[in-house]
């Protein structure tokens, strides 16, 4: 098998610049395993595969298709691991056009998916996220899609198609339409009322950067422990934490804030795919983007590292039972809580007389408890159509 995949990548070509003075086995590259350089992988052994797209024909930001080496120059020089992994760094993968591109890391995703290793997409352009929509759609519990931008990437009409109108497309076509949506990081003066419309109505939640300064970032945290697909566009990053932006971008995310959802993004025991993607290179000022991607997928690694194995690995008769009446509205609602790191997650009833358990925070606890109906419950409620 490894002799078979070696056609679809192109080695890496990078040189590792150390965070620090030291060994090889004190930093990260001493964890990864080059597979140009492997005779042979036993996919069942391995952890995480982490995939190069240098590509960027579907970008405004032409320099991201020179991002994956980039980073990887810096993130392999970062410190390693808390907890050992086994980490196979594939390469970049090949393809004359981007359909085939597309087609080439389905198939080597899908692969890695059914082995149960998590795939870390280096991008390269946004819109690689449709075949790994593809990917995880095939899973049995379908696709719940984060996606970490400052837009909402919606067609506008009588646009054409490219890495800022991929979401439109991924709901006009049942190949990849994903079972949910949340979006995160977004700022309302960067998209149009048609876009939001269009994205409120399909999109279980949409969370702008005001709500974040307002509430913290641990409001994003039960949104990534649901997902099992991350798409990051490195563009949510303010300029002056990121520079490499097209037009002047003065507010986002701060480089702080990102590492701290990507390292929930890792601490999820959901997701098994992640893409960070339109980082331009060419746009950037001494490295300063870069060094940012390669941090944040180090706290991406850190965080699977030292996962919780909760649910849905471990069974929720394990964790704390809590049923809240709420009296006005006659209703019962069942919380489960693991004491060890605080994590919530709530019961909604579903179809044929069963139930959707989904994660929450201690806030949607409290609110039950204060006789209000928790806005995640009733959200996710009025889905399921009862």
């Amino acid at each position: 098998m490894t002799e078979d995949w070696i056609h679809y990548f192109d080695q890496p070509k990078y040189h590792v610049i150390n965070a620090f003075e030291g060994q090889k086995d004190e930093m990260l590259r001493g964890q990864v395993h080059s597979f140009h350089s492997l005779q042979s992988v036993s996919w069942d052994e391995l952890d995480i595969a982490l995939i190069g797209v240098n590509d960027a024909r579907n970008s405004q930001h032409k320099g991201c298709a020179q991002a994956p080496d980039k980073i990887r120059a810096y993130l392999m020089g970062l410190r390693a691991l808390s907890k050992k992994l086994s980490i196979v760094d594939l390469g970049n993968i090949r393809g004359k056009t981007i359909d085939d591109r597309y087609k080439a890391l389905e198939e080597v995703v899908s692969h890695l998916v059914k082995h149960r290793v998590v795939s870390i997409v280096i991008g390269g352009s946004q819109d690689y996220t449709l075949p790994l929509v593809k990917v995880s759609q095939l899973q049995a519990a379908g696709c719940n899609l984060a996606v970490v931008d400052s837009k909402l990437d919606w067609q506008a009409p009588d646009q054409d198609f490219s890495a800022v109108s991929f979401l439109d497309y991924m709901f006009s076509s049942e190949s990849y339409r994903p079972t949910s949506l949340s979006v995160v990081g977004v700022q309302k003066y960067l998209f149009s009322r048609y876009q939001e419309d269009q994205v409120t109505e399909v999109a279980d939640e949409v969370i702008r950067l005001g709500q974040i300064r307002q509430s913290g970032h641990r409001i994003v945290e039960p949104i990534m422990r649901d997902a099992n697909l991350l798409s990051v566009d490195m563009t949510v990053v303010r300029q002056c934490d990121q520079p490499a932006h097209i037009l002047p971008m003065p507010n986002g995310l701060t480089g702080e804030e990102l590492c701290q959802l990507m390292w929930y993004a890792g601490q999820s025991d959901q997701i098994n795919i992640f893409g960070i993607f339109e980082l331009d290179v060419q746009l950037d000022q001494r490295s300063q983007g870069v060094v940012l991607g390669a941090q944040a997928i180090w706290y991406i690694l850190e965080g699977i590292a030292l996962r919780y194995n909760d649910y849905p690995v471990k069974d929720l008769d394990e964790y704390r039972q809590f049923i809240v009446y709420l009296e006005d509205y006659e209703l019962d609602i069942k919380f489960y809580n693991n004491p060890d790191n605080d994590r919530w997650w709530v019961e909604i009833p579903g179809s044929n007389e069963g139930v959707v358990v989904i994660a929450c925070g201690r806030n949607d606890f409290e609110a039950a408890s204060a006789n209000e109906i928790p806005e995640k419950w009733f959200r996710y409620f009025k889905k399921t159509g009862l």
